[in-house]
């Protein structure tokens, strides 16, 4: 397997499986337990066999046509993230679903009039508040694109009740449909109602009975070397990952989550690594929905081009998303079914990363790893029980070197590179890999 040209469909990685002879792991077996965790749990949400691929700010209206929503699809994306600025009346929103119909794109209903019934409803809790945001959701109901409908963006506690009584009407009324919101980060628990980030993401799921949890955290920051304490990427980023991974595993349900593709306040504009880290971290971690904030650029002259400019002309990271999104969806039929148990991670720097759980030594074959900056996400499928990995840099800055230690019983490995496994032999119990900085290698383990 060899390196690919910058700017390639696929990963860059070298992989390469190296006899090393540092001692004999003779003698010892790995026998895969094929363990289950937990009840099954329904991890495609929009019922489409896929891992979605979503989007916040749609088209303005003067670049709402057939061709920008083809343009959404040559994206890769597959749900489009309704935006009441952009398509807010009932004759936009109907001509939006149009575009989706035609290009099989999901649509989540995004109502500035359904929002103010919500909030409404957490002062004045009255049926006729629910009434009117379901006979609103009716008008859209027989379109086909019609997936879900966004009841809030970023809620505190105040609203958690109200949320969780529309919720319960609309699964009675739209079955199979989608009940969204987006959820605060952990660097925002000061507006979030509660002292701990755990109480807040437990309270919401409690209270409204969600099926999946939504969330943005963004991790890019503008930095300054020259700076003593400056920072790269915010600190608490993974440890977010991984207290939602933790919370949605024990309550078998999926999370997404917003991936930064675009430069405001103190965080920077993602180059090609930037956002490839970020999205491939995501799924390390366990994510079953991948989101861009933002597609086409919002109209504040604070925030910087997304991947469609404000005059609606593909940026550098429309590119950039394509590419990835057609990597995505070649980890779909193995990641969307899978649990994320946990992960393995290192990484010796100054300002670096801390988890919510101690990150695994261990994982199915693995008995170790040796290097650094490396992050491992560890998955066993929920049907078969196999187990797998997606490994990745810990920054978008550094090509990394590992070496997984197996047991001695395991001979043979599978990679995914191209959309296609390719086996890899393992020498003495020892595999050797190296990834290019803003890569990711998904390996399945063969008992």
């Amino acid at each position: 397997m060899t390196a690919k040209k910058e700017g390639s469909f696929l990963p860059l990685l070298v992989l390469t499986s190296l006899l090393l002879s540092c001692g004999s792991n003779a003698g010892e077996q790995y026998h895969d337990d094929k363990k289950i965790y937990g009840d099954p749990a329904v991890y495609d949400v929009l019922q489409k066999g896929d891992i979605p691929i979503g989007m916040w700010v749609t088209p303005t209206s003067k670049y709402r046509n057939e061709e920008a929503y083809k343009k959404i699809a040559d994206c890769g994306i597959t749900t489009v993230n309704g935006f009441y600025y952009s398509d807010g009346t009932e004759t936009e929103i109907k001509e939006v679903l149009g575009y989706c119909e035609k290009y099989k794109l999901n649509y989540l209903l995004n109502s500035k009039s359904i929002e103010s019934e919500v909030m409404a409803y957490a002062d004045d809790p009255v049926q006729t508040h629910i009434d009117n945001a379901m006979n609103e959701i009716g008008l859209y109901a027989s379109s086909p694109a019609l997936s879900g409908v966004l009841f809030l963006d970023e809620p505190n506690a105040k609203y958690f009740d109200a949320i969780g009584a529309f919720y319960q009407r609309f699964h009675e009324l739209y079955p199979g449909k989608l009940a969204y919101v987006n959820n605060l980060p952990y660097e925002a628990v000061a507006g979030s109602g509660y002292s701990r980030y755990e109480d807040y993401l437990n309270a919401f799921l409690d209270k409204t009975g969600s099926r999946f949890w939504s969330y943005d955290n963004y991790p890019l920051l503008n930095y300054d070397p020259s700076q003593p304490d400056y920072k790269c990427e915010a600190i608490d980023f993974y440890y977010n990952l991984d207290l939602v991974r933790s919370a949605t595993l024990q309550r078998r349900i999926p999370f997404w989550c917003f991936a930064q593709a675009l430069s405001y306040d103190n965080h920077r504009s993602p180059s090609r690594e930037d956002l490839r880290w970020d999205v491939f971290s995501n799924l390390a971690f366990g994510a079953k929905g991948i989101q861009y904030f933002c597609y086409f650029t919002p109209g504040q002259d604070s925030y910087g081009e997304g991947l469609v400019s404000r005059s609606g002309v593909e940026t550098a990271r429309y590119a950039y998303a394509q590419e990835l999104n057609r990597e995505i969806k070649t980890y779909t039929p193995y990641l969307l079914n899978a649990d994320a148990v946990g992960v393995m991670m290192n990484d010796y720097r100054r300002n670096g990363y801390r988890l919510y759980e101690a990150p695994l030594t261990k994982f199915g074959p693995i008995k170790s790893v040796e290097g650094n900056r490396y992050l491992i996400g560890c998955f066993s499928d929920q049907t078969t029980g196999d187990k797998s990995i997606l490994i990745t840099p810990t920054t978008p800055r550094d090509d990394i070197e590992i070496t997984l230690n197996l047991y001695s019983s395991v001979h043979e490995v599978e990679a995914m590179e191209d959309g296609k496994f390719t086996a890899l032999s393992v020498k003495n119990g020892k595999l050797a890999l190296r990834l290019q900085k803003g890569n990711a290698l998904y390996i399945r383990f063969k008992n």
